[in-house]
């Protein structure tokens, strides 16, 4: 009979059948080629948000240009802005060049840091938080009607929300560890 079909017995999507070609797994070399390619992207996008995230501050800096060069500026509006100034750029420097911290498996911070970063780079966001601190109580301090530092209080926070906005930008940075995934390899045992 020419008109006889032959039938292919039903198997279930998850079924292992015999082709080789239908396996799921990734060898030790995929599965090497896949995280280089993860690492590269995540080196890649955070090396793009270091600059866009250090940029910010430096563009927020200018609002303090015009009281910092004016010499009809008060004393006290001229320290202000160049506290302010400073603070930004500390701001910009942190995000830029200082590394952000990575945290072992358990969550604990790295006792000794790897690089070798002096204890002066380790405590810049330290004394740059304080800045920021102090140019908030400043503002309460002095509000004079004619100094320009006290038109605005939002002025005097400026510093600190660029040092809280790099901060959060540098938790979420670290929190991506492509390390976790060499941990959960597998050996894949193939024909």
């Amino acid at each position: 009979m020419a008109a006889a079909r032959l039938r292919r017995a039903f198997r279930y999507p998850d079924d292992l059948g015999d082709d080789e070609y239908a396996r799921e797994e990734l060898d030790e070399e995929e599965q090497e080629c896949v995280i280089q390619t993860l690492k590269l992207l995540n080196d890649k996008r955070n090396s793009e948000y270091s600059i866009i995230f250090a940029a910010i501050p430096l563009l927020s800096a200018a609002i303090y240009l015009l009281p910092l060069l004016s010499s009809s500026s008060a004393t006290i509006d001229r320290c202000v802005a160049l506290v302010s100034v400073l603070s930004l750029l500390a701001t910009a420097h942190i995000m830029r060049y200082l590394p952000h911290r990575r945290h072992d498996s358990k969550g604990k911070r790295r006792m000794v840091d790897s690089n070798g970063h002096t204890q002066a780079r380790q405590l810049l966001p330290l004394v740059n938080a304080a800045s920021c601190v102090s140019l908030v109580l400043i503002h309460f301090v002095f509000t004079s009607k004619e100094s320009w530092f006290s038109t605005e209080l939002i002025t005097s926070s400026v510093p600190g929300a660029m040092l809280a906005t790099v901060w959060v930008a540098s938790r979420v940075m670290s929190s991506v560890d492509i390390k976790d995934l060499e941990t959960l390899r597998y050996n894949y045992k193939g024909a």
